[in-house]
């Protein structure tokens, strides 16, 4: 509340102005996850804790970074990198992470009517297995399960599910526990207990497919103007990896992309991105693999590119609303 209170009284003051043109030479990366839909859709019974915002409120977010930003396509941020050219002023770069079905049916549609060139990162395993990513199945077996008290073991202990919100809490709580001990990366056989344990079969794969991109639509996104990244092939734990391990998880997903979209595949960014989920090691792969550079989600508004690692490149998660905390947060104020 502090925080919103100090960015509110910054845009209404225009302090966030003034402060968009001192740093006006600085990078802003804006990172999004799931957009939002119906309660009828599929992907409802996704994790909550990665929706970023309404497709409407989309819309009036790139509106309004239009508005006091420009934004930029990947490839002008590798030439700024390699100093080939010279951002102009309060560059910012648009970003989404995970390749969910909403990026094709409700992102992409309202970049391409703005003219908006986005940057989408996919985690191959899900687009070509065509499965929706662990904590996702987690939320769906949660929300599925019928209300009552269930033992959930070392991860959960006792809990009792009622109404939404003690869903998601548990969701997110049992969630957090999976990332702690998801050794290796793979966490699906731990939500697979989960699930037993609630007594809910998890969807089939055909069902799941519904929840993630499409090949087929990712070329027409690319072929339309968007820019695909890597998220590495399994969205693994990168640092939990041997350093082989970590490079043949970034190659893979680079060479099963360019396979498909035949044209160079720039930029990945880390699985999780928290500053606990890769590591030198991470930073030095992705460098060996053939990526011009990597990105984080260590939550820094801005990016100086005469000075940042190329391969540690901060991004932030946007606000869900369309109001002064977006404006905030555009200008490099934190909010909550």
């Amino acid at each position: 509340m502090k925080r919103d209170f100090i960015g509110y009284l910054a845009v209404k003051s225009g302090v966030a102005s003034v402060l968009r043109s001192i740093w006006h030479d600085q990078l802003t990366v804006l990172a999004y996850h799931r957009i939002g839909g119906t309660a009828s859709t599929f992907d409802a019974l996704f994790d909550d804790a990665l929706y970023s915002c309404t497709e409407q409120a989309l819309e009036q977010q790139l509106l309004m970074l239009k508005r006091v930003r420009t934004i930029v396509t990947l490839n002008d941020v590798c030439d700024a990198l390699d100093g080939k050219l010279r951002l102009p002023p309060r560059a910012a770069l648009v970003t989404f992470d995970d390749a969910t079905q909403d990026h094709y049916t409700r992102a992409f549609p309202v970049l391409h009517r703005h003219q908006v060139n986005g940057l989408f990162f996919v985690s191959t395993r899900s687009l070509t297995e065509r499965t929706v990513e662990w904590w996702n199945l987690l939320s769906i077996a949660i929300k599925r399960a019928a209300a009552g008290t269930y033992d959930l073991g070392e991860l959960g202990g006792v809990v009792t599910l009622q109404d939404a919100a003690s869903r998601v809490a548990v969701a997110r709580s049992v969630s957090d526990k999976i990332k702690s001990q998801s050794v290796r990366g793979d966490a699906l056989p731990l939500v697979q207990d989960i699930a037993a344990r609630l007594a809910i079969a998890l969807p089939a794969i055909e069902q799941q497919s519904d929840g993630v991109i499409t090949p087929v639509q990712l070329i027409e996104m690319q072929s339309a103007g968007m820019t695909i990244g890597s998220h590495s092939h399994s969205h693994a734990f990168l640092n939990r990896l041997r350093p082989q391990e970590q490079l043949q998880e970034l190659q893979q997903s680079k060479a099963i992309l360019e396979n498909l979209l035949q044209v160079p595949v720039r930029s990945i960014a880390y699985p999780y991105g928290q500053a606990t989920d890769y590591d030198q090691h991470s930073r030095d792969a992705a460098k060996l693999a053939g990526y011009d550079c990597a990105f984080n989600l260590l939550k820094r508004r801005l990016v100086d590119p005469s000075k940042v690692d190329r391969y540690d490149i901060d991004r932030f998660p946007v606000p869900a609303q369309a109001d002064f905390r977006f404006e905030a947060s555009i200008s490099g104020i934190t909010v909550s």
